[in-house]
């Protein structure tokens, strides 16, 4: 199995959850619930981006990679991260189900 992490800070502030605790609270969810190899796990972030749409460039990176099915399962730390738009988020998880990739 092969999994997709991804995370957004929309600026760093020293507050809220940094790129790196998300990567790491995601990467330690895997760790306890899967027996895989860290080459197995791939890394999308994007930071200075907000989530009031998906025009992000390791979004867009992500989206491609779904689409040459890279990865099996996509987490992120928080639903937010993906998209603060319901819609947005909507779309994404019809697409990846079409893919049959879940969604942590």
């Amino acid at each position: 199995m092969k999994v997709a992490i991804y995370s957004r800070k929309s600026v760093f502030t020293g507050k809220g959850e940094s790129i790196e605790n998300q990567i790491q609270l995601c990467t330690d969810y895997i760790n306890s619930n899967y027996s895989i190899s860290k080459d197995d796990i791939y890394i999308y972030q994007d930071e200075g981006y907000s989530g009031g749409n998906i025009n992000r460039p390791m979004f867009k990176k992500l989206l491609e990679d779904a689409n040459s099915k890279k990865f099996d399962c996509l987490i992120c730390y928080r639903l937010d991260r993906i998209s603060r738009n319901v819609s947005d988020f909507s779309t994404l998880i019809e697409r990846l189900n079409k893919l049959e990739i879940s969604f942590i």
